[in-house]
Formats: C-alpha cells, sequence, structure tokens
C-alpha cells in the first residue's frame, strides 16, 4: 500500500477521534441556563468573560423581552421540567411572583455586600443589578430643542398628536414599569391625554428608537440606553431627563429554586455582582446600583436623577404585581383597542 493511499484511510479516522473527543470535551462540562432580556450584544460581551472565569461551564442563554422571558419559564414550571437556572430581566413584578410562589432560591451573595439594602431581597431571593430608566427622547430635526417636551404633562400637549410612540406594555417588562409609574403618579386620566394624541404603543424599545429615527412617531418615551447608542452611532436624537423624574426600572437577578446546579449558579449569580460585570453593563448604558458613583458615557451620574426619579421601593414593587394585570387589561382597552 503506497504512503498516499495510507494517508488517505488514516486522516478520516484521525478527524474521527478528534470530533469525538471535542464530543466529550463539551459533553463533560456542566452546563448553565441563563434567561435574560438584556440585548444580544451585551450577552455576547458577557459570555465571553464567562468564559474566560469558567472554562469549564458551558453557559447557555435564552434572550428575548422580559415577557416572553416571563412566558417562557412560567411554562417550564407549569410542566414541572424548568431548564432556567438564572434569571435576569427588566420586570421586577414578576420575580416578586415567584418568590410568592416559592420558584426562588434564597442566597445572600458575599459579592452583592456593598449593596445598599433598597437593591435587595430581605429574604435573598433576588438583588437589583441594573438600573435602567425611562426618558423621553426626540428627534432634533423635526423638534427644535427650544419647543422640546421638558416633562412627562408636556406630551399631553395637542401639538404632539400623532407624533408620540412608546413600547407596549403587553411586550416589555420596562414599558410595564412605565404605564405603572405613570398611573401612579398621574393616573390614568394622563394616557387618556396620550389617546387623545394618538399614542402609538408598540414593540419594545428599539422599535420606539426605530420610529423616532425615521421620524414616524420623532418623540419616544423609551429606555436611555437605547437613546444612548442611538446616539453613539450618529443618530440626530436628544434626551430630556423630564422634571418630575425619571423612571427607574429596577431589574433583578435570580437563581431557580429547581436549578440543577445551584452551587453553579451561586458562583455565576456572584459574578453578576461583581466590578467586572456592573462595567459591562456601564458600557451597556445602563446605570450600576453597585457603582452609583459612575454612569454610562455622556448620561448624567446616578447621583444626581437619583434625586427626583420616581419612587419605588418594595411596598410599591408588591402594589404593582397585584394591579399589574388589571394595568395591562386597561391600557389595552384604553390605548391598544
Amino acid at each position: 500500500m503506497t504512503l498516499k493511499r495510507t494517508s488517505l484511510l488514516i486522516l478520516p479516522l484521525i478527524l474521527l477521534v478528534l470530533v469525538y473527543w471535542n464530543s466529550k470535551g463539551i459533553e463533560n462540562k456542566e452546563v448553565i441556563w441563563i434567561y435574560a432580556s438584556i440585548y444580544k450584544e451585551v450577552i455576547s460581551e458577557f459570555d465571553t468573560v464567562l468564559k474566560e472565569k469558567f472554562p469549564s461551564v458551558q453557559v447557555r442563554w435564552y434572550q428575548s423581552g422580559s415577557e416572553n422571558v416571563a412566558a417562557r419559564v412560567n411554562a417550564e414550571l407549569s410542566a414541572g421540567n424548568p431548564q432556567a437556572d438564572l434569571i435576569m430581566t427588566s420586570d421586577p413584578f414578576w420575580f416578586v411572583e415567584l418568590k410568592k410562589a416559592g420558584h426562588l432560591l434564597s442566597y445572600f451573595s458575599p459579592t452583592a455586600q456593598p449593596l445598599d439594602s433598597h437593591y435587595k431581597d430581605k429574604d435573598g431571593t433576588f438583588l437589583i443589578n441594573r438600573i435602567p430608566v425611562g426618558i423621553i427622547a426626540y428627534e432634533k430635526t423635526q423638534v427644535p430643542e427650544s419647543e422640546a417636551p421638558k416633562t412627562w404633562d408636556d406630551l399631553t400637549s395637542p401639538r404632539w398628536r400623532n407624533k408620540l410612540s412608546m413600547p407596549s406594555p403587553l411586550e416589555s417588562g420596562t414599558a410595564l414599569t412605565f404605564v405603572s409609574q405613570l398611573v401612579r403618579k398621574k393616573g390614568w386620566n394622563y394616557f387618556k391625554a396620550l389617546k387623545n394624541n394618538n399614542l402609538l404603543s408598540s414593540g419594545g424599545n428599539s422599535s420606539v428608537i426605530q420610529r423616532i429615527e425615521t421620524k414616524e412617531t420623532p418623540i419616544g418615551i423609551v429606555l436611555l440606553e437605547n437613546a444612548l447608542q442611538a446616539q453613539k452611532r450618529g443618530a440626530a436624537i436628544a434626551i430630556v431627563y423630564p422634571q418630575e423624574g425619571v423612571i427607574p426600572v429596577p431589574s433583578p437577578i435570580a437563581i431557580l429554586a429547581q436549578s440543577r446546579n445551584p452551587d453553579l449558579a451561586q458562583k455565576i449569580y456572584d459574578f453578576f455582582s461583581s466590578d467586572q460585570a456592573q462595567q459591562i453593563f456601564l458600557k451597556a448604558n445602563v446605570y450600576s446600583p453597585f457603582l452609583t458613583q459612575l454612569a454610562p458615557d455622556s448620561a448624567k451620574p446616578y447621583t444626581e436623577i437619583e434625586k427626583t426619579e420616581f419612587s419605588w421601593n418594595a411596598t410599591i414593587l408588591e402594589e404593582f404585581n397585584q394591579t399589574k394585570e388589571d394595568t395591562k387589561k386597561t391600557f389595552t382597552r384604553m390605548i391598544l383597542q
């Protein structure tokens, strides 16, 4: 047999062996599932760091909007076979529900010790690890700065008829917080006034930014992080921190009580409270409850906006949780139908 023929026979065997051992390496890795509503590019940043810090772990992600993540986890829990180990979304009301149902593991993370008690569940079932905030944004070529809205109430002016949009509380956890907070502070008459202006409510925050950029609706109620990201790519978007205060969206992380690997889940939970993880959130234009002396590039310091932001605490979260289904129904009837 010639050397060439021998090589041709041996090469496929070598490839099969390599594939086998590679697959065995993957099989031998511990697997952790993280269900999250953070954006895919932020997940990519975290995934790179997690692979470096936990080389023997295969981290898998399910990414979608907060309401979709909740729907998937709730379905898995109902089926008695949840896949998620950690959950991280922008719907704090859902975490209150999960805690009440006994679905969250109680764990007091050592890396979260510096965190103000305001940001931690007293029973250790979840903590706030990022704080998106709701603001007003507008397209500068369509809305002169001198005429731009300065307050939430300004959005009810007839001059903004057919020019305003926001995400849908049926699709976005942050939008549900926007609505809950504005109703708590201003009542449903506020949304009646926005309805008179033909408020468009659809999709998530990315959809709102897209509508502002395309000038379909040049003013939006939207997350600061989306507006900052649009500015960085050159969009003619201006940001307004309303005089009555921004709307904070305390966004939790938790470990499911049914996690197949709670010890490993705790280590990764610890990581998300670390300075390294919090710097990634800051880079993604989101405020950190750990690093409140810092702010995303081009954003106001959190210590400044915190002075006037809409109030929130455990009591308010519980209140919103109890009324959230009614809030969705009323908003649907008033705005979406």
